[in-house]
């Protein structure tokens, strides 16, 4: 198990318990999220944490599926979801995630990219598993377009386990990535400019 799950499984509960930093911008996310999702969709959302957000998607679409490597993330996304019949939480991550090519008329991705060792794989699977004319939706903390301490402290936290590895992408390098996986972006909203860059994309 890698020190990020073990970090993840220890903050799980913590985690569960957290206030929305930003409660207008997540709404504003939430609102343009479902303006491109309607009743027939296939949606998956990967690294869904505790599935607070694909809770509150789940009836817009036909069917979510969230998933997440942190198996205790999972256990609490899984009682969050009991009374929700078109949801379920696995443990997986994407790479690793069992589902045919073409699979989902729209993906989520919040909050992830930026912690994954290599975010332009995730963008080439999320790209495998949507069909065409689908929706990738991603919010991505832009480090890289950060000024003072901050980028210095994170690796610097990282390396001493306090915190994952948090991955310094800039948010044109983003944008850039997005549409070489193969997608249009549609919307590229930032809540502030420094902030972290939420973007829909449709599979072309």
């Amino acid at each position: 198990m890698s020190r990020d799950v073990t970090f993840w499984n220890l903050m799980a509960k913590r985690y569960a318990k957290s206030d929305i930093a930003d409660v207008a911008a997540y709404e504003r996310k939430l609102a343009m999220t479902q303006a491109v999702m309607h009743p027939d969709m296939d949606a998956l959302e990967f690294g869904c944490g505790t599935g607070s957000t694909a809770v509150i998607h789940a009836p817009f679409v036909k069917q979510m599926t969230g998933i997440d490597y942190s198996r205790n993330m999972i256990e609490i996304a899984r009682a969050k979801a009991e009374t929700v019949q078109n949801l379920q939480f696995e443990v997986s991550e994407l790479g690793n995630w069992p589902a045919s090519n073409a699979s989902y008329d729209i993906i989520l991705g919040m909050n992830i990219l930026h912690l994954l060792p290599d975010h332009r794989a995730a963008l080439a699977d999320v790209r495998r598993l949507i069909k065409t004319g689908g929706y990738f939706v991603s919010t991505t903390v832009c480090l890289g377009d950060m000024s003072g301490i901050l980028p210095r402290l994170l690796p610097l936290l990282s390396a001493t386990r306090l915190i994952p590895k948090v991955v310094p992408i800039a948010s044109d390098t983003l944008a850039q990535d997005i549409r070489d996986a193969g997608f249009e972006i549609v919307e590229n909203w930032r809540p502030e400019p420094g902030r972290s860059a939420f973007v829909i994309a449709k599979a072309v």
